[in-house]
């Protein structure tokens, strides 16, 4: 992104640069475009670093005693949570089936 930006400030940014960057990384050139637009509003050219989710051994446990129901241990969770977040059924679904 810094690269493309550099050369947008230069005047030498053209649709074959975006469409090489969409490309390289597997998205579209209207992706890539907006992100461009996001780093020069911002400021910031550098992808954020994610938090994902992890299932903790006491989840996986109440996985055990719900007998591998995602749709009822979601619900467990959030009735333990006091309000605090719990995560959707299908964040659950996928950490747990690639857990």
């Amino acid at each position: 992104m810094r690269r493309l930006l550099e050369r947008q400030q230069a005047g030498e940014l053209a649709t074959r640069h975006v469409r090489a960057v969409a490309e390289t990384v597997g998205v579209s050139e209207r992706t890539v475009w907006r992100w461009l637009e996001q780093a020069k509003a911002t400021g910031q050219v550098e992808a954020g670093v994610r938090q994902g989710y992890a299932v903790s051994d006491e989840v996986w446990a109440l996985l055990g005693e719900v007998g591998g129901n995602v749709a009822e241990l979601r619900r467990r969770l959030a009735a333990a949570s006091g309000g605090a977040s719990v995560p959707s059924a299908s964040t659950l679904h996928r950490v747990i089936r690639r857990d």
